[in-house]
């Protein structure tokens, strides 16, 4: 077993976008590892929580007929979604959307149980793993099939070996951090003995606890990681080098699904829009960036707009071996990945010829 501490700090997060619900919720039900005695009475009371979840979330929210979609965490990757809304992209096609940030992957799977939510957009694994235990999600869309983070380190740490007896700040056990530290340990030849991780917070208590020297290195994304650098840090990979692991993805009930498959298509038709238009709209792109993350520094946003902009695909097809991968790190590897996925909107809208006429060929 590798290292692990308790936690250092609560989890702070940036602020909502004005109008915008915000839950706070940190129940770790689905994140936590899949034990076969006690998976049973898990998912019951993850169907309880989700349904006191559920009167919690409808306070305020949209009206009825609204499609309500979650995402889960203030970064550059929801960047299409955020486009989706501001443009009316999924508007053209029948859904009146509106969104409503909700952090950390496991609430938002709890209010989408609980009848709260139409969709939710937020780590693959979170859906994996309530799915695993029997809970009705399924992943409809991918925006991203490998991690979009980097491991970053103190001034004094060049090289990955150096991080030998040191302590890595991750977000959570479980979760898409702790996957990230694992796949570069393991492809730097490194056993996860070597190291220590503990569990700081989000995307800030990670950051403060680097500055102040309580861990030796941490994952992170943009702009995070323009702002690591400029204060001396150093990037000793890219994640995503080292192979899928599914991560934002849009996930619905299966009985959603079933019953309102032309709004779940239509919302992914805008969500394909978006994509097309941060990867050809740099300008535009970037005006929506600066307004949703609340941050002044041109090259922090635009730093931020590049790393994402050149990983989103044309089509958010999931990648069976993201899923894979999720699979194994949650010691269900022996699972299907194709059961926890249905690609069967995307395949009809690649087969109607939409993808090919945004991009003209």
């Amino acid at each position: 077993m590798r290292g692990r501490c308790e936690p250092l700090a609560p989890s702070p997060h940036s602020s909502p976008v004005k109008g915008e619900e915000v839950s706070k919720s940190t129940n770790a039900l689905l994140v936590s590892p899949i034990s076969p005695l006690g998976s049973r009475l898990a998912l019951v009371v993850l169907i309880i929580f989700s349904l006191v979840f559920a009167g919690f979330v409808r306070v305020g929210s949209a009206a009825e007929g609204r499609f309500l979609v979650s995402y889960g965490g203030t970064a550059g990757y929801q960047l299409p979604l955020w486009v989706n809304k501001e443009l009316g992209f999924s508007k053209k096609y029948g859904v009146d959307l509106e969104i409503i940030l909700i952090q950390a992957g496991s609430p938002n799977i709890q209010a989408l149980l609980g009848g709260s939510l139409q969709l939710t957009q937020t780590a693959a694994s979170s859906s994996v793993i309530a799915a695993a235990r029997g809970a009705p999600v399924v992943i409809v869309a991918t925006l991203e099939n490998k991690l979009p983070m980097q491991l970053i380190s103190r001034p004094e740490i060049k090289e990955p070996q150096q991080l030998r007896g040191k302590t890595i700040g991750i977000n959570r056990f479980g979760g898409s951090n702790d996957a990230a530290v694992l796949m570069a340990i393991k492809a730097w030849k490194m056993d996860p003995k070597d190291i220590t991780m503990l569990q700081t917070g989000g995307t800030a208590a990670r950051m403060a606890a680097l500055l102040s020297n309580k861990v030796s290195a941490t994952v992170q994304s943009y702009p995070e990681i323009y702002q690591a650098r400029k204060l001396g840090m150093n990037v000793l990979a890219d994640i995503g080098d080292f192979g899928f692991y599914t991560n934002t993805s849009n996930i619905v009930t299966r009985s959603y699904l079933q019953q309102n498959r032309a709004a779940v298509k239509g919302f992914i038709k805008g969500q394909i829009e978006g994509m097309h238009y941060v990867k050809t709209n740099k300008e535009g792109s970037l005006k929506i960036l600066r307004k949703r993350l609340q941050i002044t520094d041109a090259e922090a946003v635009e730093g931020t707009y590049e790393f994402f902009a050149k990983r989103l695909p044309r089509s958010p097809r999931t990648e069976l071996e993201g899923i894979k991968n999720i699979l194994v790190s949650i010691d269900a590897g022996d699972k299907n990945p194709a059961d926890f996925i249905d690609m069967s909107l995307i395949d009809e809208i690649e087969r109607e010829g939409f993808i090919k006429k945004l991009y003209g060929s």
